[in-house]
């Protein structure tokens, strides 16, 4: 089989991906459910899943790493969870519809900044243009378009965000397993990324990485 289509959901999973999910189905109870030895194999992998994460994308610790169910769900808990009272949204203009669809229920109103296409400079100046405005609540901005392959200065917009003091999310849909994701260095309060893309796992897995600066208030409870 020839398969093109990685940048929607890898295929096929390594091997590892696919005996981890059958030794889980085979051995591991429900996690924080008991204390008995097949629920305490759950916990241990949760655990380590945390903390591997918490390492490779460089947040502060295991306890700053959510699990989700896709990129969606973490955008979602990223995006209503630090929306200001107060404050547009600004985004890019390469948004995925996980991104459009959630901030154009914001009721304060988003804003996107339009650029020439692989225009770096553009985009940075775009952004601070609309954040020296002083109007603006929330930042929101893939690292990586799935649509042209543009690579934003995500960094640069980060730097920006922190300048200004405003919350700054990063959608890493694309990015992850692909390009370096550092939470750190992205300067961002919360980046989304989803598991079965260039991470290389199962559908129905995502993270939510928090860098514990400001904390999303929770979409479920």
């Amino acid at each position: 089989m020839i398969y093109l289509d990685n940048a929607a959901t890898s295929l096929p999973k390594p091997k590892s991906v696919e005996q981890a999910v059958v030794r889980s189905l085979r051995y591991y109870a429900g996690y924080n459910r008991g204390g008995h030895a097949s629920a305490m194999q759950a916990a241990e992998a949760v655990f380590a899943c945390r903390q591997e994460a918490a390492e490779f994308f460089n947040v502060p610790g295991p306890e700053y790493v959510v699990f989700c169910q896709n990129a969606t769900h973490a955008l979602n808990i990223a995006i209503f969870g630090l929306m200001p009272e107060k404050g547009r949204v600004i985004i890019s203009g390469y948004e995925h519809n996980a991104v459009l669809r959630p901030v154009a229920a914001c009721k304060n109103g988003y804003t996107a900044v339009k650029t020439p296409l692989f225009d770096k400079e553009a985009v940075v100046s775009g952004f601070e243009k609309e954040l020296q405005k002083g109007d603006v609540g929330l930042v929101v901005c893939t690292m990586v378009s799935n649509v042209f392959g543009f690579a934003l200065p995500a960094k640069e917009i980060g730097a920006l965000c922190e300048k200004y003091g405003v919350p700054y999310v990063v959608d890493a849909s694309q990015a992850a397993g692909a390009l370096p994701v550092d939470a750190e260095k992205l300067k961002a309060d919360a980046v989304c990324l989803p598991g079965h893309k260039g991470l290389l796992g199962p559908s129905g897995t995502g993270l939510l990485l928090l860098s514990g600066k400001n904390l999303p208030r929770p979409l479920l409870f």
